[in-house]
Protein backbone atom coordinates (compact mmCIF):
# COMPACT_ATOMS: atom_id res chain seq x y z
CA UNK A 1 0.00 0.00 0.00
CA UNK A 2 2.87 2.35 1.25
CA UNK A 3 4.43 1.86 -2.34
CA UNK A 4 1.35 2.42 -4.38
CA UNK A 5 0.33 5.28 -2.40
CA UNK A 6 4.30 6.28 -3.40
CA UNK A 7 3.88 6.02 -6.88
CA UNK A 8 0.76 7.16 -7.11
CA UNK A 9 2.00 10.66 -6.00
CA UNK A 10 4.75 10.41 -8.01
CA UNK A 11 2.45 10.07 -11.03
CA UNK A 12 0.33 13.13 -9.59
CA UNK A 13 4.03 15.23 -9.38
CA UNK A 14 4.81 14.39 -13.19
CA UNK A 15 1.48 15.00 -14.37
CA UNK A 16 1.56 18.61 -12.63
CA UNK A 17 4.74 19.16 -13.96
CA UNK A 18 4.19 18.45 -17.89
CA UNK A 19 0.89 20.67 -17.46
CA UNK A 20 3.01 23.19 -15.97
CA UNK A 21 5.39 23.06 -18.67
CA UNK A 22 2.41 22.97 -21.38
CA UNK A 23 1.10 25.84 -19.90
CA UNK A 24 4.40 27.27 -20.37
CA UNK A 25 4.82 26.76 -23.58
CA UNK A 26 1.13 28.07 -24.46
CA UNK A 27 1.93 31.21 -22.76
CA UNK A 28 5.74 32.12 -24.79
CA UNK A 29 4.02 30.88 -27.94
CA UNK A 30 0.64 33.11 -27.65
CA UNK A 31 3.34 35.79 -26.66
CA UNK A 32 5.24 35.30 -29.96
CA UNK A 33 1.86 35.33 -31.66
CA UNK A 34 0.89 38.67 -30.21
CA UNK A 35 3.87 40.25 -31.00
CA UNK A 36 4.23 39.45 -34.23
CA UNK A 37 0.60 40.31 -35.15
CA UNK A 38 1.31 43.91 -33.49
CA UNK A 39 4.44 44.14 -35.50
CA UNK A 40 2.99 43.24 -38.93
CA UNK A 41 -0.91 45.17 -38.03
CA UNK A 42 0.80 48.16 -36.28
CA UNK A 43 3.44 48.96 -39.26
CA UNK A 44 0.50 48.10 -42.23
CA UNK A 45 -1.74 50.55 -40.33
CA UNK A 46 0.91 53.66 -38.86
CA UNK A 47 3.33 53.62 -41.39
CA UNK A 48 7.02 54.67 -41.30
CA UNK A 49 6.55 57.58 -39.37
CA UNK A 50 3.58 56.57 -36.90
CA UNK A 51 5.33 53.29 -36.47
CA UNK A 52 8.53 55.84 -35.05
CA UNK A 53 6.18 56.97 -32.64
CA UNK A 54 5.09 54.17 -31.42
CA UNK A 55 8.09 52.60 -30.97
CA UNK A 56 10.29 55.47 -28.88
CA UNK A 57 7.63 55.40 -26.68
CA UNK A 58 8.23 52.04 -25.86
CA UNK A 59 11.73 52.74 -25.79
CA UNK A 60 10.50 55.45 -22.59
CA UNK A 61 8.67 52.99 -21.12
CA UNK A 62 10.92 49.54 -21.13
CA UNK A 63 13.64 50.76 -18.71
CA UNK A 64 10.54 51.49 -16.35
CA UNK A 65 8.82 48.70 -16.65
CA UNK A 66 11.06 46.46 -14.15
CA UNK A 67 9.96 49.05 -10.97
CA UNK A 68 6.43 48.72 -11.53
CA UNK A 69 6.27 44.60 -13.20
CA UNK A 70 9.39 42.77 -13.67
CA UNK A 71 10.88 43.76 -10.05
CA UNK A 72 7.62 43.89 -8.00
CA UNK A 73 6.89 40.02 -8.91
CA UNK A 74 10.53 38.60 -8.75
CA UNK A 75 10.30 40.61 -4.92
CA UNK A 76 6.86 38.79 -4.29
CA UNK A 77 8.71 35.08 -5.44
CA UNK A 78 11.46 35.56 -3.63
CA UNK A 79 9.52 36.73 -0.26
CA UNK A 80 6.80 34.49 -0.30
CA UNK A 81 8.56 31.38 -1.45
CA UNK A 82 12.27 31.72 -0.21
CA UNK A 83 11.70 33.75 2.69
CA UNK A 84 8.18 32.20 3.75
CA UNK A 85 6.96 35.58 4.44
CA UNK A 86 3.04 35.88 4.42
CA UNK A 87 1.39 36.15 1.01
CA UNK A 88 -1.57 38.65 1.93
CA UNK A 89 0.85 40.70 3.73
CA UNK A 90 3.32 40.30 0.40
CA UNK A 91 0.50 40.95 -2.31
CA UNK A 92 -0.91 44.31 -0.95
CA UNK A 93 2.50 45.61 -0.35
CA UNK A 94 3.09 44.93 -3.73
CA UNK A 95 -0.02 46.37 -4.84
CA UNK A 96 0.91 49.70 -3.30
CA UNK A 97 4.16 49.99 -4.27
CA UNK A 98 2.90 49.49 -7.88
CA UNK A 99 0.28 52.20 -7.71
CA UNK A 100 2.70 54.54 -6.37
CA UNK A 101 5.72 54.02 -8.23
CA UNK A 102 3.41 53.45 -11.32
CA UNK A 103 1.93 56.41 -10.90
CA UNK A 104 5.09 58.56 -10.36
CA UNK A 105 6.91 56.40 -13.63
CA UNK A 106 3.76 57.58 -15.72
CA UNK A 107 3.91 61.19 -14.99
CA UNK A 108 7.23 61.31 -15.70
CA UNK A 109 7.44 59.27 -18.81
CA UNK A 110 4.34 61.09 -19.98
CA UNK A 111 6.43 64.12 -19.25
CA UNK A 112 9.14 62.86 -21.66
CA UNK A 113 7.42 61.41 -23.71
CA UNK A 114 5.75 64.50 -24.78
CA UNK A 115 9.18 66.65 -25.67
CA UNK A 116 10.53 63.70 -27.49
CA UNK A 117 8.21 62.23 -29.30
CA UNK A 118 6.05 63.53 -32.24
CA UNK A 119 2.82 62.06 -34.02
CA UNK A 120 1.33 60.74 -31.10
CA UNK A 121 -1.87 62.25 -29.52
CA UNK A 122 -1.76 62.82 -25.47
CA UNK A 123 -4.34 60.32 -25.36
CA UNK A 124 -2.51 57.68 -26.74
CA UNK A 125 0.66 58.77 -24.94
CA UNK A 126 -1.32 58.54 -21.57
CA UNK A 127 -2.97 55.29 -22.17
CA UNK A 128 -0.23 52.88 -23.32
CA UNK A 129 2.11 54.55 -20.64
CA UNK A 130 -0.61 53.68 -18.14
CA UNK A 131 -1.11 50.41 -19.38
CA UNK A 132 2.39 49.15 -19.09
CA UNK A 133 3.27 51.34 -15.48
CA UNK A 134 -0.23 50.52 -13.79
CA UNK A 135 -3.18 48.35 -14.89
CA UNK A 136 -0.84 45.43 -16.66
CA UNK A 137 1.56 45.04 -13.38
CA UNK A 138 -1.65 44.39 -11.36
CA UNK A 139 -2.62 41.74 -13.25
CA UNK A 140 0.49 40.62 -12.70
CA UNK A 141 0.85 40.87 -8.82
CA UNK A 142 -2.39 38.79 -8.82
CA UNK A 143 -1.09 35.98 -11.48
CA UNK A 144 2.21 36.34 -9.02
CA UNK A 145 0.19 35.43 -5.71
CA UNK A 146 -1.35 32.71 -7.64
CA UNK A 147 2.29 31.17 -8.63
CA UNK A 148 4.04 31.78 -5.19
CA UNK A 149 0.55 30.12 -2.96
CA UNK A 150 -0.44 27.32 -5.81
CA UNK A 151 0.89 26.49 -9.12
CA UNK A 152 2.48 27.97 -12.49
CA UNK A 153 -0.84 27.02 -14.41
CA UNK A 154 -3.32 29.22 -12.28
CA UNK A 155 -0.70 32.40 -12.51
CA UNK A 156 -0.40 31.34 -16.55
CA UNK A 157 -4.20 31.20 -17.11
CA UNK A 158 -4.33 34.84 -15.76
CA UNK A 159 -1.46 35.85 -18.11
CA UNK A 160 -2.61 34.31 -20.94
CA UNK A 161 -6.23 36.13 -20.34
CA UNK A 162 -4.43 39.26 -20.41
CA UNK A 163 -2.53 38.69 -23.69
CA UNK A 164 -5.18 36.94 -25.66
CA UNK A 165 -7.40 40.21 -24.84
CA UNK A 166 -4.91 42.67 -25.98
CA UNK A 167 -4.34 40.56 -29.40
CA UNK A 168 -8.30 40.53 -29.83
CA UNK A 169 -8.53 44.12 -29.26
CA UNK A 170 -5.72 44.50 -32.04
CA UNK A 171 -6.94 42.31 -34.38
CA UNK A 172 -10.64 44.17 -33.88
CA UNK A 173 -9.60 47.32 -34.43
CA UNK A 174 -6.95 46.33 -37.55
CA UNK A 175 -9.81 44.37 -39.24
CA UNK A 176 -12.76 47.84 -38.47
CA UNK A 177 -9.54 50.01 -40.34
CA UNK A 178 -9.79 51.55 -36.84
CA UNK A 179 -6.25 51.07 -35.90
CA UNK A 180 -4.33 54.05 -34.22
CA UNK A 181 -2.06 54.57 -31.00
CA UNK A 182 -5.11 56.11 -29.16
CA UNK A 183 -7.73 53.99 -30.41
CA UNK A 184 -5.72 50.98 -28.99
CA UNK A 185 -4.20 52.58 -25.85
CA UNK A 186 -8.21 53.52 -24.85
CA UNK A 187 -8.98 49.35 -25.39
CA UNK A 188 -6.29 47.57 -24.13
CA UNK A 189 -6.24 49.94 -21.20
CA UNK A 190 -9.67 49.08 -20.40
CA UNK A 191 -9.45 45.48 -20.73
CA UNK A 192 -6.11 45.69 -18.71
CA UNK A 193 -8.13 47.41 -15.87
CA UNK A 194 -10.96 45.30 -15.83
CA UNK A 195 -9.05 42.28 -15.80
CA UNK A 196 -6.39 43.40 -13.19
CA UNK A 197 -9.67 44.43 -10.82
CA UNK A 198 -11.63 41.20 -11.05
CA UNK A 199 -8.00 39.17 -11.02
CA UNK A 200 -6.62 40.81 -7.32
CA UNK A 201 -10.35 40.62 -6.30
CA UNK A 202 -10.56 36.60 -6.73
CA UNK A 203 -7.43 35.94 -5.46
CA UNK A 204 -7.60 37.68 -2.79
CA UNK A 205 -10.78 36.35 -1.71
CA UNK A 206 -9.35 32.50 -2.52
CA UNK A 207 -6.25 32.90 -0.23
CA UNK A 208 -7.96 35.16 2.67
CA UNK A 209 -6.75 38.68 2.21
CA UNK A 210 -8.62 41.97 1.26
CA UNK A 211 -8.04 42.78 -2.64
CA UNK A 212 -6.46 46.48 -1.76
CA UNK A 213 -3.04 48.65 -1.30
CA UNK A 214 -1.20 47.69 2.04
CA UNK A 215 1.55 49.06 4.18
CA UNK A 216 4.56 48.72 2.00
CA UNK A 217 7.90 46.98 3.51
CA UNK A 218 10.77 48.30 3.25
CA UNK A 219 12.48 44.86 2.30
CA UNK A 220 10.08 44.67 -0.28
CA UNK A 221 11.49 48.22 -2.05
CA UNK A 222 15.08 46.65 -1.28
CA UNK A 223 14.63 43.61 -3.01
CA UNK A 224 12.93 45.06 -5.82
CA UNK A 225 15.41 47.53 -6.64
CA UNK A 226 18.33 44.78 -6.53
CA UNK A 227 16.25 42.80 -8.94
CA UNK A 228 15.51 45.59 -11.53
CA UNK A 229 18.54 47.40 -11.54
CA UNK A 230 20.17 44.86 -14.09
CA UNK A 231 17.11 44.50 -16.15
CA UNK A 232 16.49 48.50 -16.08
CA UNK A 233 20.09 49.14 -17.29
CA UNK A 234 19.92 45.92 -20.29
CA UNK A 235 16.72 47.74 -20.90
CA UNK A 236 18.62 51.22 -21.07
CA UNK A 237 20.99 49.27 -23.78
CA UNK A 238 18.38 47.84 -25.70
CA UNK A 239 15.92 51.15 -26.50
CA UNK A 240 18.26 53.64 -26.01
CA UNK A 241 19.16 54.23 -29.81
CA UNK A 242 15.35 54.56 -30.32
CA UNK A 243 15.19 57.50 -27.91
CA UNK A 244 18.28 59.43 -29.03
CA UNK A 245 16.97 58.42 -32.72
CA UNK A 246 13.71 60.26 -31.79
CA UNK A 247 15.48 62.57 -29.94
CA UNK A 248 16.96 63.82 -32.56
CA UNK A 249 14.29 63.98 -35.28
CA UNK A 250 15.23 61.12 -36.90
CA UNK A 251 11.58 60.10 -37.37
CA UNK A 252 11.88 58.09 -40.76
CA UNK A 253 15.10 56.34 -39.61
CA UNK A 254 13.87 55.25 -36.04
CA UNK A 255 10.55 53.88 -37.35
CA UNK A 256 12.57 51.50 -40.09
CA UNK A 257 15.37 50.93 -37.15
CA UNK A 258 12.29 50.00 -34.99
CA UNK A 259 10.96 47.45 -37.23
CA UNK A 260 14.51 45.95 -38.27
CA UNK A 261 15.22 45.99 -34.44
CA UNK A 262 11.91 43.85 -33.72
CA UNK A 263 12.58 41.07 -35.97
CA UNK A 264 16.01 40.54 -35.33
CA UNK A 265 15.15 40.55 -30.91
CA UNK A 266 12.21 37.78 -32.65
CA UNK A 267 15.13 35.42 -32.57
CA UNK A 268 16.19 35.36 -29.13
CA UNK A 269 13.20 33.76 -28.18
CA UNK A 270 14.63 29.99 -28.50
CA UNK A 271 17.63 30.86 -26.92
CA UNK A 272 15.71 32.87 -24.08
CA UNK A 273 13.34 29.76 -23.97
CA UNK A 274 17.00 27.73 -23.77
CA UNK A 275 18.22 29.86 -20.66
CA UNK A 276 15.30 29.74 -18.88
CA UNK A 277 15.44 25.67 -18.98
CA UNK A 278 18.57 25.66 -18.07
CA UNK A 279 18.89 28.73 -15.19
CA UNK A 280 18.94 26.34 -12.30
CA UNK A 281 21.25 24.43 -13.55
CA UNK A 282 23.98 27.50 -12.20
CA UNK A 283 22.34 28.37 -9.41
CA UNK A 284 23.42 24.67 -8.14
CA UNK A 285 26.06 24.67 -5.72
CA UNK A 286 29.21 22.44 -6.60
CA UNK A 287 32.68 21.70 -6.00
CA UNK A 288 33.88 20.67 -9.24
CA UNK A 289 36.74 22.77 -10.61
CA UNK A 290 35.63 25.20 -13.45
CA UNK A 291 32.23 23.95 -13.12
CA UNK A 292 30.20 27.18 -14.32
CA UNK A 293 33.04 27.73 -16.79
CA UNK A 294 32.09 24.34 -18.43
CA UNK A 295 28.39 24.80 -18.16
CA UNK A 296 28.72 28.54 -19.95
CA UNK A 297 30.83 27.08 -22.37
CA UNK A 298 28.73 24.22 -23.41
CA UNK A 299 25.24 26.46 -23.75
CA UNK A 300 27.48 29.13 -25.81
CA UNK A 301 28.50 26.58 -28.18
CA UNK A 302 24.89 26.10 -28.70
CA UNK A 303 24.01 29.74 -29.04
CA UNK A 304 27.54 30.60 -31.24
CA UNK A 305 25.69 27.99 -33.31
CA UNK A 306 22.56 29.07 -33.74
CA UNK A 307 23.26 32.77 -33.92
CA UNK A 308 25.84 32.04 -37.03
CA UNK A 309 22.79 30.14 -38.58
CA UNK A 310 20.14 32.84 -37.46
CA UNK A 311 22.65 35.41 -39.13
CA UNK A 312 22.92 34.11 -42.42
CA UNK A 313 19.32 33.26 -42.49
CA UNK A 314 18.25 37.01 -41.82
CA UNK A 315 21.16 38.25 -44.51
CA UNK A 316 19.52 35.69 -46.91
CA UNK A 317 15.63 36.60 -46.58
CA UNK A 318 16.04 40.21 -45.39
CA UNK A 319 14.61 41.14 -49.31
CA UNK A 320 11.12 39.50 -47.65
CA UNK A 321 10.62 41.30 -45.12
CA UNK A 322 8.50 44.32 -46.98
CA UNK A 323 6.00 42.23 -47.17
CA UNK A 324 5.42 41.62 -43.64
CA UNK A 325 4.79 45.42 -42.84
CA UNK A 326 4.32 46.98 -46.09
CA UNK A 327 6.62 48.53 -48.56
CA UNK A 328 7.43 51.69 -46.70
CA UNK A 329 9.66 49.53 -45.14
CA UNK A 330 11.52 48.64 -47.87
CA UNK A 331 14.79 50.71 -45.84
CA UNK A 332 14.66 48.45 -43.20
CA UNK A 333 16.11 45.50 -45.35
CA UNK A 334 19.52 47.05 -44.96
CA UNK A 335 19.40 47.75 -41.43
CA UNK A 336 17.82 44.42 -40.30
CA UNK A 337 20.94 42.90 -41.90
CA UNK A 338 23.48 45.64 -40.12
CA UNK A 339 21.77 43.86 -36.84
CA UNK A 340 21.40 40.50 -38.02
CA UNK A 341 24.84 39.61 -35.13
CA UNK A 342 22.69 40.97 -32.40
CA UNK A 343 21.58 37.52 -31.75
CA UNK A 344 25.25 35.74 -31.74
CA UNK A 345 26.33 37.92 -29.42
CA UNK A 346 23.79 38.25 -27.04
CA UNK A 347 23.67 34.14 -27.65
CA UNK A 348 27.44 34.15 -26.40
CA UNK A 349 26.87 36.55 -23.23
CA UNK A 350 24.20 35.16 -21.82
CA UNK A 351 25.56 31.61 -20.48
CA UNK A 352 28.47 33.88 -18.72
CA UNK A 353 25.74 36.43 -17.07
CA UNK A 354 24.24 32.96 -15.77
CA UNK A 355 27.70 31.75 -14.66
CA UNK A 356 28.51 34.66 -12.32
CA UNK A 357 25.02 34.23 -10.71
CA UNK A 358 26.28 30.86 -10.10
CA UNK A 359 29.59 31.99 -8.63
CA UNK A 360 27.82 34.52 -6.27
CA UNK A 361 28.79 37.32 -8.00
CA UNK A 362 25.25 39.09 -8.33
CA UNK A 363 27.08 42.66 -7.46
CA UNK A 364 29.84 42.15 -10.22
CA UNK A 365 27.08 40.52 -12.66
CA UNK A 366 24.83 43.71 -12.09
CA UNK A 367 27.79 46.66 -12.06
CA UNK A 368 29.13 45.11 -15.28
CA UNK A 369 25.34 45.49 -17.21
CA UNK A 370 24.93 48.56 -15.43
CA UNK A 371 28.85 49.89 -16.74
CA UNK A 372 27.88 48.22 -19.93
CA UNK A 373 24.83 50.08 -20.47
CA UNK A 374 26.29 53.46 -19.77
CA UNK A 375 28.79 53.17 -22.40
CA UNK A 376 26.54 52.45 -24.85
CA UNK A 377 24.24 55.41 -24.25
CA UNK A 378 27.01 57.72 -24.60
CA UNK A 379 28.07 56.38 -27.67
CA UNK A 380 24.87 56.45 -29.24
CA UNK A 381 24.84 59.86 -28.42
CA UNK A 382 28.20 60.61 -29.74
CA UNK A 383 27.51 58.37 -32.79
CA UNK A 384 23.38 58.97 -34.17
CA UNK A 385 23.41 62.50 -34.30
CA UNK A 386 25.86 62.00 -37.40
CA UNK A 387 25.41 58.97 -38.55
CA UNK A 388 21.44 58.27 -37.84
CA UNK A 389 20.44 54.70 -37.88
CA UNK A 390 24.01 54.05 -39.01
CA UNK A 391 25.65 55.38 -35.51
CA UNK A 392 22.87 53.42 -33.58
CA UNK A 393 23.42 50.33 -34.59
CA UNK A 394 27.21 50.89 -34.72
CA UNK A 395 26.95 51.61 -30.97
CA UNK A 396 24.62 48.94 -30.58
CA UNK A 397 27.24 46.17 -32.18
CA UNK A 398 30.15 47.74 -30.28
CA UNK A 399 28.41 47.33 -26.87
CA UNK A 400 27.30 43.88 -27.34
CA UNK A 401 30.62 42.75 -28.26
CA UNK A 402 31.45 44.45 -24.92
CA UNK A 403 29.58 42.62 -22.97
CA UNK A 404 30.61 39.54 -23.89
CA UNK A 405 34.65 40.37 -23.46
CA UNK A 406 33.33 42.16 -20.00
CA UNK A 407 31.23 38.87 -18.76
CA UNK A 408 33.58 35.97 -19.93
CA UNK A 409 36.88 38.05 -18.68
CA UNK A 410 34.68 38.05 -15.18
CA UNK A 411 33.88 34.31 -15.47
CA UNK A 412 37.21 33.24 -16.19
CA UNK A 413 39.02 35.47 -13.56
CA UNK A 414 36.28 34.96 -10.65
CA UNK A 415 36.54 31.16 -11.48
CA UNK A 416 40.03 30.50 -11.30
CA UNK A 417 39.43 32.51 -7.89
CA UNK A 418 36.96 30.10 -6.44
CA UNK A 419 38.68 27.09 -7.90
CA UNK A 420 41.81 28.83 -5.56
CA UNK A 421 39.58 28.60 -2.79
CA UNK A 422 38.19 25.57 -2.81
CA UNK A 423 41.50 23.86 -3.44
CA UNK A 424 43.14 25.81 -0.25
CA UNK A 425 39.99 25.03 1.66
CA UNK A 426 40.52 21.33 0.79
CA UNK A 427 44.14 21.56 1.58
CA UNK A 428 43.20 23.42 4.92
CA UNK A 429 40.74 20.61 5.85
CA UNK A 430 43.30 17.35 5.00
CA UNK A 431 45.73 19.10 7.12
CA UNK A 432 43.13 19.58 10.35
CA UNK A 433 42.14 16.10 9.89
CA UNK A 434 45.54 14.69 9.74
CA UNK A 435 46.91 15.89 12.80
CA UNK A 436 46.27 12.88 15.43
Amino acid sequence: MGGGGLTGRIRAQVVSRTGEQLWAMGLELATIVGTILAFMLLGRSLGVDGYSAYASLYAIISPLVTLSASGVVLAMLQHTVSRDEPLGETARSSVSIVLILGGLLTLGSTLAALLVIDHLSIVAIVSIITIELLTTPIVLVAATTVQAADSFTGAARIRLLLIMGRTVLLVGLFVTDSLTVANLGVAQLTWSFVLGAVALRRVGRRFGFAPLPGRIHARHIRTNLAFSAAISADSVGNDGDKVVLAANRYVTDTGLYAAAYRIVQLGMVPLGALANTTHVQFLRPSTEPRHYLKLALRYSVVALAYGVVFAIAVIVVAPLFPLLVGHEFEGSVEIVRWLSPIVLLRGLGLYSLNALLGLGRTGIRTGIVVANAAIGVVLFIVLIPGRGWEGAAIATLVTEAMQVLMTWSALVVLQARADRALDASEGDRHGTSAVP
